[in-house]
């Protein structure tokens, strides 16, 4: 049996895995799992699926919560393939083509230490200090969790064409949603999600979402969603009857 065999995991790959796919950590800890090819390099089947490159692993996530909505597992592990790489130190690492290299959200460590939870989970370990990024003011809140100031700054640097600010969204989604001062998130956007978080929305609800992110690689909107989406499963808060089923 392999590591993580309790979940499914849902990993999205940006020409980050090994050509061959046996030597990957994918295949090598995960029992059951879809890779969402973006760079079109392995055979599709039913382990490996080509993707468009439109809203970055976000968009994955909620494709794949659409597609298979009537028969999802009972947990999922939603990642991107690099997520063990060297973390954000606020320099940029380069390949030696000069290429920037793409940025972690955790150790292996801590990643295998998790990954085969079966509750809601964050998968990510960037908490062990305060720190701050683009300016923005960061914190650590309950139960090591990553907390970032909600003040959309992720629009002024990433065009939007749906929103320009995360408190627009939440108006339009649900009934009085709160004010938030910070809002808490796993950087990069990887999570364990049972499925009983996903079903207490509609299909029609993830569409809407899905459709945020489809017209680009990265936008405003991706990021904005990347930072909701640990409250939209989490809170209680009322959808509009407009996204109910």
């Amino acid at each position: 049996m392999k590591i993580i065999h309790k979940n499914f995991v849902v990993v999205s790959d940006y020409n980050w895995l090994p050509d061959n796919l046996e030597d990957s950590w994918v295949d090598k800890w995960c029992e059951n799992y879809l890779i969402y090819d973006r760079y079109h390099r392995f055979p599709e089947s039913d382990k490996v699926k080509h993707q468009k490159n439109v809203g970055q692993n976000h968009y994955d996530m909620f494709d794949f919560i659409v597609n298979n909505y009537d028969n999802l597992p009972d947990s999922t592990l939603f990642c991107r393939a690099c997520l063990m790489f060297p973390k954000d130190t606020g320099t940029p690492r380069y390949d030696e083509n000069g290429k920037q290299l793409s940025t972690g959200n955790c150790t292996e460590e801590f990643f295998l230490n998790v990954a085969d939870n079966t509750e809601f989970t964050e998968i990510q370990d960037f908490t062990s200090e305060p720190w701050r990024i683009n300016g923005v003011a960061n914190r650590i809140g309950d139960n090591n969790s990553y907390m970032e100031q909600n003040n959309s700054w992720y629009f002024g640097k990433h065009v939007g064409k749906y929103y320009s600010n995360l408190n627009d969204f939440l108006k339009e989604v649900y009934v009085n949603p709160p004010d938030l001062e910070y809002v808490r998130f796993a950087p990069g956007g990887n999570y364990i999600i049972p499925k009983r978080y996903i079903l207490k929305y509609s299909k029609k609800f993830y569409e809407y979402i899905r459709s945020l992110m489809d017209w680009t690689v990265i936008s405003g909107e991706i990021h904005m969603i990347e930072r909701i989406t640990y409250h939209m499963f989490v809170d209680d808060w009322e959808v509009v009857d407009k996204y109910k089923s």
